[in-house]
């Protein structure tokens, strides 16, 4: 059974997604008939494409500044170059770890001798940009035209905040020399297999010590990407939804985090899905707190609004795949002599 949940992986996770997404059509199918009578701004949809691009723009530049951190040489046009692979291999890969995996088995095959360096960046990039979407759900809660959540959201203001203390601390606490070259971390790299890999990732935190600026800017860069994708979240929900009852931009701030990361690990293609029910859920949520008395109508179409968001958004992350997809096709010969299994 298990050599079957293997081998058919990839298969497997589309009929995740498309089953959760026609499930979720089912149940709002009435809210999804209104869609052709709905006037579109789309100026705000193309306001949001523009930000969702720029803010992709910027991670590929927070991954550049990680890698050459420890001191690998690195182009812009390079880091470019592997991100859009990356965003095409998400579009169409499980998860949305497929593009990091690429991207840290072609800086591998540039510098064999640091391949764990390389595998380093990618894996603190990923860390990086999950810890300041908390970072900005958390802040977001302390500014006073935020919506206050009641009762039964309350745990999502103090899971936010967890996520960006406790990451912040075990962040910070890796660029403490005392941590890396403690006994715990000394004994890991005798285990057998593993030691000579975690021995390689602990220099290369090493290096991000002596300089750690470059940690600090990346990280300040990543909570301005995460700034840029909710905001283009956010004009998503006024392009489809008009002057209809929506959460606020700093509504948006505070609600969207949580479904946003539920998205980057649940293994369906770019968390198809997962982001749309998650996403419909924080708006009957948001009805909920605005009026507790809200009907069941009320509630349908809170719901129903945030799913023509999350589709709306969703149109804007498969322009960049798309985006990405083109490039490959246009360096085809390059991509395959580099890596000839993709």
């Amino acid at each position: 059974m298990l050599t079957f949940l293997q081998r058919h992986a990839t298969w497997l996770k589309w009929l995740l997604a498309i089953g959760l997404m026609t499930a979720l059509f089912w149940f709002h199918r009435k809210g999804l008939a209104e869609l052709s009578t709905r006037e579109i701004g789309w100026s705000f949809f193309g306001a949001a494409i523009v930000v969702r691009l720029v803010s992709l723009g910027l991670t590929f530049l927070r991954w550049r500044m990680l890698v050459t951190g420890i001191g690998l040489p690195f182009r812009v046009r390079d880091a470019f170059r592997l991100g859009l692979l990356g965003e095409a291999c998400n579009l169409l890969g499980p998860g949305s770890a497929g593009g990091d995996l690429l991207k840290a088995v072609w800086l591998a095959k540039d510098y064999p001798g640091r391949r764990a360096s390389a595998a380093a960046t990618v894996l603190l990039d990923r860390v990086l940009g999950l810890w300041s979407l908390f970072v900005v759900g958390a802040l977001a809660t302390l500014i006073p035209s935020a919506t206050t959540l009641g009762p039964e959201m309350q745990w999502a203001i103090w899971t936010l905040w967890s996520g960006a203390v406790g990451g912040l601390v075990g962040i910070g606490s890796l660029l403490v020399p005392a941590v890396t070259h403690s006994r715990l971390m000394h004994w890991l790299t005798t285990w057998r297999g593993v030691g000579r890999i975690v021995r390689e990732l602990m220099d290369s935190i090493t290096l991000y010590q002596q300089r750690p600026l470059a940690i600090v800017l990346a990280a300040a860069l990543s909570i301005s990407v995460h700034v840029g994708f909710l905001s283009s979240f956010a004009l998503c929900a006024v392009a489809l939804n008009g002057d209809r009852p929506i959460p606020s931009y700093v509504d948006h701030l505070v609600g969207l985090p949580l479904p946003e990361a539920l998205a980057s690990i649940v293994p369906t293609p770019n968390g198809v899905g997962a982001l749309e029910w998650a996403v419909t859920w924080f708006y009957r949520q948001h009805q909920q707190t605005i009026d507790p008395d809200s009907s069941p109508e009320q509630l349908e179409a809170a719901q129903t609004n945030g799913l023509f968001t999350a589709l709306a958004y969703r149109a804007t992350i498969l322009i960049g795949g798309v985006i990405g997809l083109l490039y490959y096709f246009s360096a085809r010969r390059n991509v395959s002599e580099h890596l000839p299994n993709l």
